[in-house]
């Protein structure tokens, strides 16, 4: 039975993974009678390179590409320095989280999947995880751990059926 849910949940993430391979990235236009883009065109000596475009930077706050998601709150979880609290802790190679800043995460691997239901249920820091950076050692090629990491706090949820309201 608990062969069958893992091999359900695989299948799942593979169709997850297939679906954002295959989607759109949306495209902002841009008006082509823009008196600015008229202005530095001029500005330019009449000189375009061919294929510009505006990018919205506004885009990338909106983390569209995470799909329908749901707020959590919206808590912000002050911490006592010194306070020591037991959160699940989220090892993600090559990413580094400083505080205060947003960390879209689309979660599928089902380890993941358990600590973002833990961090939902738990009563000293609800809704917070730990973020530490994993790398390669130089020397011997094996992966560490960063001694040093920060807390994050899960502001919005796609419930995907797996997680427990």
């Amino acid at each position: 039975m608990e062969d069958d849910r893992i091999l359900e949940r695989e299948r799942y993430q593979m169709e997850q993974i297939r679906e954002l391979e295959s989607e759109e990235l949306q495209v902002e236009e841009v008006d082509e009678e823009s008196s600015d883009d008229e202005t530095n065109y001029r500005s330019s000596g009449g000189a375009s390179a061919s294929g510009e475009f505006t990018y919205n930077t506004s885009l990338a706050a909106l983390h569209s590409y995470l799909g329908d998601v749901e707020d959590t709150h919206n808590r912000l979880a002050f911490l006592d320095g010194g306070a020591v609290l037991n959160v699940p802790l989220f090892y993600l190679e090559g990413v580094v989280l400083f505080p205060e800043a947003t960390l879209p995460l689309r979660v599928i691997q089902p380890n993941f999947i358990a600590s973002i239901e833990r961090a939902l249920r738990q009563v000293d820091a609800p809704y917070t995880i730990g973020v530490i950076r994993v790398y390669k050692d130089p020397n011997n090629g094996r992966m560490k751990l960063a001694t040093t990491g920060t807390t994050a706090e899960v502001m919005e949820l796609e419930s995907s059926g797996f997680v427990d309201s």
